[in-house]
């Protein structure tokens, strides 16, 4: 599991930032970089055409402007669906109880002893401050920390900024999911897995891999590389029973769901740019693949 499967909940990094400034006491400065190629499919039926665009939620300013293609898709857009609008509030403080331990229970009472001393190791006397949180919520906020020192910033995020633009050109934006939902995923993790997450990714935290691999990631959404990002994807995946398990519970068993919310737009006329999560893009099982399924044409534009 480790980062790639981690880098998923990277998704919440909107929701969880603040939890996170602990660990943001200095950014990295953002040195000059490549512009962003991103991962773009072209979706066609006898009468309509959409298109995917993959996201990553912790981004640079430096990411932008997109490329052109990218720009043409939103531009044609009248419509644009994300896996949920991470700017709603309402909705974060809706879904928290669902991420959160009612007192007196607490988050050490789930966590295996050696990943409840490691995470103090780790964090210091703020591991107290982790107490209310499920196990989900703090992977996740430790990686958002350490991102953040590196530069990326959930502000910057590619679902955001179209989030943002949309509203300002007002387009249509259509939530493929709900936050609820997200967090009843996150929150529903047995104690079993949501230990093995948190002790996982505090060994990558620790060794390093969370921050190589995860811009050995990036650099492949960047460079447009659809099928290294599958790959990286699914290598971490089957790497243990546990990782496959929570790979397809946060991958593969929403994706059916969003594609037949992306045929029904489509369906009904609507120009639609579709920007979900890039490992909901590509591959077997994925929403390109299902679409491809359902007799759409599907292609992916370099």
């Amino acid at each position: 599991m480790r980062l790639q499967i981690s880098n998923v909940f990277l998704k919440h990094a909107s929701v969880l930032f603040s939890i996170a400034l602990f660990a943001c006491h200095t950014h990295a400065k953002t040195v000059a970089e490549a512009p962003a190629k991103g991962v773009l499919w072209e979706v066609k039926s006898a009468t309509n055409t959409a298109y995917l665009f993959g996201s990553i939620h912790l981004a640079k300013a430096s990411f932008y402007p997109l490329p052109q293609k990218v720009q043409k898709a939103y531009q044609q857009a009248d419509t644009i669906a994300v896996e949920l609008d991470a700017t709603n509030r309402d909705a974060v403080v809706k879904a928290m109880p669902l991420l959160t331990y009612a007192s007196p229970d607490k988050l050490q009472n789930h966590l295996q002893p050696a990943t409840w001393e490691t995470l103090q190791k780790v964090t210091g006397p703020a591991a107290e401050r982790f107490q209310p949180l499920k196990p989900a919520m703090v992977a996740t906020g430790l990686l958002v920390g350490t991102f953040a020192r590196q530069g990326y910033d959930p502000v910057q995020g590619i679902d955001i900024h179209f989030i943002v633009r949309a509203k300002k050109d007002k387009k249509s934006i259509v939530e493929l999911e709900t936050m609820e939902y997200q967090a009843q995923i996150l929150g529903g993790l047995s104690d079993e897995e949501g230990d093995a997450m948190l002790s996982q990714t505090l060994e990558s935290l620790n060794n390093g891999e969370a921050i190589r691999d995860t811009n050995q990631l990036i650099a492949a959404w960047k460079d447009g590389s659809a099928e290294k990002v599958v790959s990286m994807l699914q290598a971490e995946a089957n790497k243990n029973p546990g990782s496959k398990k929570i790979m397809e519970r946060l991958l593969d068993d929403r994706n059916p769901a969003m594609a037949d919310k992306i045929f029904e737009l489509m369906a009904a006329g609507k120009h639609v740019l579709v920007v979900v999560g890039a490992g909901h893009i590509a591959g077997t099982n994925s929403i390109s693949d299902l679409l491809k399924q359902r007799g759409l044409q599907v292609r992916q534009i370099k």
